[in-house]
């Protein structure tokens, strides 16, 4: 069952519930007031009788073998129909269809006789009510000189009758207004609901794929908050979504890129161990082949050791952090990167300020310093100069090599990306050594800033994101 079915339902049958429970106890009020106004003038007029009818009989003595007669005679000429005359608890003279039985009668409560506007006290055991067929009476009495006993009775049926067929009109009348307030309240909540209805629309377009999926949220209300909490999450999703399909796009093209980065020195491997084993090569040329083979397993072994440690650093939040004095840390890199300087006959030159610190992981720090000077290197030529800057805001490599065109600038971080192909992979590289700068300066609270000119050199280093 839908929600606004349960609404409508929950309001009709409350509605009617409540409605009838105040007919019948409006019509139970009313009952009351007439039966009360019944009962007195009743009373009173039984009362009026009862004294000219003892005023007439005062000349008689009970004790009189002709008293009854005489009393029957009298109250014969003297009353009306809808009073009966008792002697001795048998009917003296009765006009009306009716026959009472006083055995039976059941008085009505003291609640209805209860009278403070009476004169005269209404005894309640003498008032009741008698059901004769479909006939209802209002039966009062009272004795007189304890032998004669006078009955006033009165048809009260139409007042029953139209206190039920109040009833039941009021109850059509609530009936009716219920189905209508049914149709109303069906009509409001379903606009109501319409917010919701546009919610699940959404959500069910969100659940396909599509993120896209947005709600309308006009107004103040709960269900305009509610549409923009939803839209908002919606958000959230699909920029997560985007991400995660960014991130799987990106893992997919770096192993396409690593596959591709492996299949040339395994080959080559492959190649020259195949001609070591079948063919008899002079001792010159079984050097020159294993020289072969161990440059490319180092090569081989440097790609995957800094692929383990550019997949660790991107699923790394924080790292441990101390005090790095970065002139040591110049030193070092120094001295990792010695062996290109000689052979290419290059000078690296350090000029930090002062007693220069950073504070971050040491390790992390002399890798990223150590790739900047051997990126460096490989970039210039023979025999030049590559400057190491340092001040408080970083430090950077310059350098005096071919350059980097604006539009590869952005580009130069991603794995495996490498901006002359031919001639880095001729010097041993493979496009992971700017990768792995940019995720480490990203742990240092940093960024690594690239500035080239193609034709004259590049400046590239760590850069703090306070400094700015």
């Amino acid at each position: 069952m839908k929600l606004r079915t349960k609404i409508t339902a929950a309001a009709v049958s409350l509605l009617l519930f409540f409605s009838a429970a105040f007919s019948l106890w409006n019509l139970s009020l009313m009952q009351t007031s007439i039966l009360r106004v019944l009962i007195k003038s009743e009373w009173q007029q039984l009362n009026t009788d009862a004294k000219n009818f003892s005023a007439r009989l005062s000349a008689l003595q009970p004790s009189d073998s002709w008293y009854f007669p005489a009393a029957r005679c009298i109250f014969q000429k003297s009353f009306s129909e809808n009073a009966v005359l008792y002697g001795s608890g048998e009917e003296l003279y009765n006009s009306s269809p009716y026959t009472f039985d006083f055995s039976h009668a059941r008085p009505l409560p003291e609640r209805l006789t209860r009278d403070p506007s009476m004169l005269t006290r209404i005894e309640s055991s003498h008032v009741f009510l008698a059901r004769n067929s479909d006939t209802w009476l209002l039966i009062v009495y009272t004795d007189i000189h304890a032998k004669l006993r006078l009955l006033h009775y009165r048809d009260i049926t139409d007042t029953y009758t139209g206190l039920r067929t109040s009833f039941l009109q009021g109850l059509f009348l609530s009936l009716l207004f219920s189905v209508l307030l049914s149709l109303l309240l069906s009509f409001l909540i379903r606009r109501i609901l319409v917010s919701f209805y546009q919610l699940r629309d959404a959500a069910n377009v969100i659940a396909s794929g599509n993120y896209c999926a947005r709600v309308s949220c006009k107004g103040s209300d709960e269900t305009a908050e509610v549409a923009r909490s939803f839209n908002h999450m919606a958000e959230c999703v699909e920029q997560h979504a985007n991400s995660l399909a960014a991130a799987n796009e990106k893992q997919r093209l770096l192993l396409a890129a690593l596959s591709h980065e492996l299949k040339t020195p395994l080959t080559g491997i492959q190649g020259y161990a195949e001609l070591l084993q079948r063919v008899s090569l002079s001792g010159a040329r079984q050097i020159r082949a294993l020289q072969y083979i161990e440059s490319e397993a180092i090569r081989l072994s440097s790609l995957s050791a800094k692929m383990l440690q550019l997949v660790g650093l991107s699923q790394e939040t924080s790292i441990e952090k101390k005090e790095v004095f970065l002139i040591p840390l110049a030193g070092h890199a120094r001295a990792l990167t010695a062996a290109r300087f000689k052979q290419k006959k290059q000078i690296l030159s350090i000029q930090i300020s002062g007693n220069l610190a950073f504070i971050g992981d040491e390790d992390l720090l002399l890798s990223m310093l150590t790739n900047l000077i051997d990126n460096a290197s490989k970039a210039s030529p023979d025999e030049s100069e590559i400057t190491l800057i340092g001040n408080e805001y970083g430090f950077w490599v310059e350098d005096h090599g071919c350059g980097i065109a604006p539009e590869e600038i952005a580009k130069v971080t991603e794995p495996f990306y490498m901006v002359d192909k031919s001639r880095s992979r001729a010097a041993g590289g493979a496009g992971l050594g700017l990768a792995l700068c940019a995720q480490i300066a990203r742990l240092h609270d940093g960024e690594l800033e690239i500035e080239s000119t193609p034709g004259v050199g590049s400046r590239i280093g760590y850069s703090l994101l306070t400094s700015r």
